[in-house]
């Protein structure tokens, strides 16, 4: 049988455990909230800009753009995004598992493939298996501060789009975890450039004058664009990783306090074989004291 002192032990232990993944869930709620807020905002604009470039295509005979057409170099981009820290469940290892499947089911190259990895734990993947676009400055610690975040994505926009307009890869690709209402995680695959929208099936009634022209209107409106798409997407994967953190926290609370639980019945069974132990001792010894009398 075990020693009570050393279940007391482990008890004290499993109880910091729980205080510590408690906390962590908490955290993980906060954080969950305010990213809602943020995401909801931030998916009218880039609604509202879908909408706009679909009525300029509708109304306006479209040129040759540099942002619609795809280049003739097959490389492909894709930026995953992931965590920059563990204890979030499956959240990491389903990107992982949806970028094996690129190789494995859709047959492509790693000539063919480069990745950009938002987020250390998908960098530390991707270093060691595939083509990796910028090695010295590839993840990103975003921290919390979405004013810095936003910043952050500015700068990546302008490097994408000039990747991507100077004919380094045919098209850029994101990749991010996705919960649904169920929270069943989905890995979705959405192509950023070469530039496509969903065009309204009716014509729309506004008939739009381009000034200057528009190119020039592209040229300010695309980046917007991409911006603004980047940024929904790292809120949404923010967004999943908090939830997953949330759920794989409050798993372990219970997982712990199961064990405790345990400890305890142990303890209390370990603590009363012992006072058994004792008294029968002491019968034992006030029997022997009266035979010899």
């Amino acid at each position: 049988m075990s020693n009570p002192k050393e279940i007391k032990r482990r008890i004290l232990s499993i109880e910091s455990v729980i205080k510590t993944t408690e906390a962590m869930k908490m955290i993980s709620i906060v954080k969950l909230r305010k990213t809602k807020g943020l995401l909801t905002h931030v998916k009218t604009y880039l609604d509202h800009i879908e909408l706009l470039i679909s009525d300029f295509l509708l109304t306006e005979k479209l040129e040759k753009n540099k942002y619609f057409l795809e280049k003739e170099e097959k490389k492909k981009l894709f930026i995953v995004f992931t965590s920059n820290r563990g204890l979030c469940g499956s959240f990491n290892s389903l990107i992982f598992e949806k970028i094996n499947q690129l190789f494995q089911k859709k047959g492509y190259s790693h000539n063919e493939c480069i990745f950009f990895s938002i987020g250390k734990k998908g960098f530390d993947f991707l270093v060691k298996r595939y083509k990796i676009y910028d090695k010295n400055n590839n993840w990103i610690d975003w921290g919390d501060d979405f004013t810095k975040s936003n910043e952050k994505i500015q700068t990546l926009t302008k490097k994408f789009i000039s990747i991507f307009i100077q004919k380094k890869v045919s098209s850029i690709y994101l990749m991010y975890n996705n919960f649904k209402k169920s929270l069943f995680q989905e890995i979705i695959v959405e192509k950023l450039l070469p530039v496509s929208v969903d065009l309204q099936k009716e014509k729309t009634e506004i008939e739009y004058i381009l000034e200057p022209s528009q190119k020039e209107i592209f040229d300010y409106l695309i980046p917007k664009f991409v911006n603004a798409k980047l940024l929904k997407i790292f809120l949404e994967s923010s967004y999943s990783e908090h939830t997953a953190r949330m759920i794989s926290m409050h798993k372990a609370t219970e997982n712990a306090s199961e064990i405790k639980n345990d400890l305890v019945l142990n303890y209390n069974k370990e603590r009363q074989t012992t006072i058994t132990k004792e008294i029968l001792e002491i019968i034992s010894g006030l029997e022997s004291l009266n035979e010899k009398k």
